[in-house]
């Protein structure tokens, strides 16, 4: 039983903190844990290349990034990929997960396991449970896309989310050893992480019950419905696991959101959505490549518009790439 943490925070700090006591929890239980800082690693950004989409749609073969063996990325999530569970900590920066952790998992999609699936590749159809550390120095209303972002990373990655915690007003290194009731929060989703591992058919979610509006991955966010690519969609949606329904009053006259019966027909949480964005990505790809010819031809007058750039430091200006073939 492998469990694998991530951190996106200062050395030493609250999310370290916060984890190390979930890992103590879950070494206790007879975990290998293994803990890295994404901070100690060279990791590329993602370029928008696509060069991982076109393999797997185009191609019928497993995706893989050009920039593979060019950093750390791939030694990350060879280890990764064989954990059985993950405890991911983030910090709020500005309302949103620390700008490192998106760098890293903007590179997930030539690692999507629904993706790999879908052209046979046996290595990708490991169950794996994850777990979830966010913190910041204020409420969760300054906080209100953290948890939510590191979620929709976990189930792109087909990981099951059996709890997650935030850890609020602490935003000095070490100020969340102040905070019992945090530490042992930390250490009940270190247990939870392992239990989730020792019955992933069967476990549900373990964390607070009442921690966002989504019944399903309990996200505090929700959105008007819109029109999927092949169907007409929901009046409300969770941006988060994709799950669909309606609002409605409880008997005390409080709105709640009630999944609908057909709701997890594009769901995160079981495969189902990652799947239907699979055979969407092809689509769009084959309107790219019926109409090669037209998009030259008018790719030609914002090729041809050069306004004027802001040098780098030592003088150079920026060299515009050129237009792809």
């Amino acid at each position: 039983m492998k469990i694998l943490a991530v951190l996106a925070g200062r050395k030493n700090g609250n999310g370290e903190i916060l984890t190390k006591e979930a890992l103590m929890r879950a070494e206790e239980l007879g975990a290998q844990v293994k803990m890295i800082n994404l901070h100690d690693y060279n990791i590329m950004p993602c370029t928008g290349c696509e060069s991982c989409t076109v393999k797997f749609t185009q191609q019928h073969c497993a995706p893989e990034c050009v920039n593979m063996h060019k950093d750390d990325m791939e030694l990350i999530m060879q280890e990764w990929l064989d954990s059985d569970g993950v405890i991911v900590t983030v910090p709020a920066y500005s309302f949103m997960p620390a700008g490192i952790y998106r760098i890293f998992t903007d590179r997930h999609l030539s690692y999507e396991p629904n993706f790999h699936k879908q052209v046979g590749n046996a290595a990708y159809f490991k169950h794996r449970v994850g777990g979830i550390i966010t913190n910041g120095g204020s409420t969760r209303s300054w906080m209100s896309m953290v948890m939510e972002s590191v979620t929709v990373t976990l189930l792109t990655q087909d990981i099951k989310v059996v709890d997650q915690m935030m850890a609020n007003r602490a935003p000095r290194p070490g100020q969340i050893l102040l905070d019992d009731a945090a530490l042992q929060r930390a250490r009940q989703l270190g247990e939870n992480v392992v239990k989730g591992i020792q019955n992933y058919e069967t476990v549900e979610y373990l964390g607070d019950p009442n921690l966002g509006w989504c019944p399903v991955c309990h996200s505090n966010l929700l959105s008007l419905g819109q029109p999927h690519w092949n169907s007409s969609g929901y009046p409300i949606e969770c941006p988060v696991c994709h799950c669909g329904g309606d609002l409605e009053k409880d008997e005390n006259g409080r709105w709640k959101f009630v999944i609908q019966a057909n709701g997890r027909e594009k769901s995160m949480t079981d495969g189902s959505g990652a799947k239907d964005h699979f055979f969407e990505i092809g689509e769009t790809m084959g309107k790219y490549y019926a109409n090669q010819g037209v998009i030259r031809e008018r790719r030609k007058k914002y090729s041809a518009f050069r306004p004027a750039g802001i040098p780098r430091r030592g003088g150079q200006v920026p060299v515009e790439v050129a237009e792809e073939a």
